[in-house]
């Protein structure tokens, strides 16, 4: 698999994707990325911001993430470090479930970090989301408490360098 950073022409691929997803996410159960989360203008502005990230295998995209300074979404406070950077809305086809497309995607996102000297990585995460704690607590992202923010009540994890 490949680990790129998305562009302009990888966006229908991309939304076609987070619509796969969306469904999978509603026959599921889970309450996750609910009231229109992500919405197409949020994906198009982290590719044209440079902040979309792709797994591409057999020239096709097959997982998707948002990797950003936490700054941009997340109040000053809300991570134990400052330099941070944090993803999200990360999302795998339904072919590929199970193939680690995800861990893949995870891996590169902080190597990238960590290339680029980062403090280190802070995400938010449902607690519901079992399948992504199990994930992010396996490369060592530690829980740092829970908060209410203006669209969910969340979990916060770090992982630092």
């Amino acid at each position: 698999m490949k680990y790129a950073i998305a562009q302009r022409m990888d966006i229908k691929a991309i939304l076609s994707l987070k619509n796969q997803v969306k469904k999978r996410i509603l026959l599921e159960g889970l309450p996750i990325w609910l009231d229109g989360y992500p919405s197409d203008e949020l994906i198009i502005e982290d590719v044209e911001r440079g902040f979309g990230r792709v797994g591409i295998e057999n020239g096709n995209i097959i997982c998707y993430a948002s990797l950003y300074h936490s700054i941009k979404d997340y109040p000053a406070d809300t991570f134990q470090k400052e330099n941070t950077l944090s993803f999200g809305r990360i999302m795998v086809c339904n072919d590929y479930l199970g193939k680690h497309s995800a861990s893949f995607l995870v891996s590169e996102m902080i190597k990238e970090a960590k290339r680029k000297s980062y403090a280190g990585i802070g995400i938010l995460v449902d607690s519901c989301n079992r399948r992504a704690l199990k994930l992010y607590e396996g490369y060592g992202f530690l829980k740092e408490g829970s908060r209410q923010f203006p669209y969910a009540y969340l979990d916060i994890y770090g992982l630092y360098f």
